[in-house]
């Protein structure tokens, strides 16, 4: 006589091969996260090592008065706006900064375009100097008495944009950049 099988129940055995391809999936995708980490490291090199930093100072002395705007970085500086202001009051140019501080601009100095310049790592430009030892006393002494503000807006080759006040830095964006 035939005996009665008893259904058994279905156990479900991955096979070495399912096994095989759940752990190559998974190490693929641990894969993929770690080159996608390493190169958002890379992009932050990248842009650490075409970091401007821009400053300004005046410089003066018995015969010289000048400013000077140096890129203290590691890479180029793209100076996309200069804005100076005179007691609350925005100047133009050096020359109507001087027209408002002295009352004339028709003296000895040197003046140099700045915006729309790139400005390379470790050099400097003067924005201004006067060589004439009376007009740079005499502009130094008028330039202390008042309230003088000067920003330069610049960015790296990467686009990252900051505003410089002399030797403070902030990021930011230019005032007058349309995005």
């Amino acid at each position: 006589m035939e005996e009665a099988k008893t259904p058994k129940s279905p156990t479900r055995k991955f096979e070495p091969g399912i096994w095989i391809g759940v752990i190559a999936i998974l190490i693929n995708i641990i894969t993929v996260s770690v080159y996608v980490y390493q190169a958002r490291i890379m992009l932050q090199q990248q842009h650490a090592a075409a970091w401007p930093y821009v400053e300004w100072l005046p410089s003066f002395n018995e015969e010289t008065y000048f400013m000077e705007i140096s890129n203290n970085g590691m890479g180029p500086a793209i100076i996309n706006d200069i804005q100076m202001e005179l007691n609350g009051e925005k100047m133009e140019s050096i020359d109507s900064l001087f027209a408002k501080l002295l009352g004339t601009s028709y003296f000895p100095h040197l003046t140099s375009t700045v915006k729309n310049r790139v400005l390379p790592a470790g050099k400097s430009l003067r924005l201004f100097q006067i060589n004439d030892s009376k007009w740079a006393a005499q502009t130094f002494v008028a330039l202390q008495k008042q309230s003088f503000t000067l920003s330069i807006c610049y960015s790296s080759i990467y686009g990252d944009t900051w505003i410089s006040t002399g030797v403070t830095v902030e990021s930011g964006t230019c005032a007058n950049e349309n995005r």
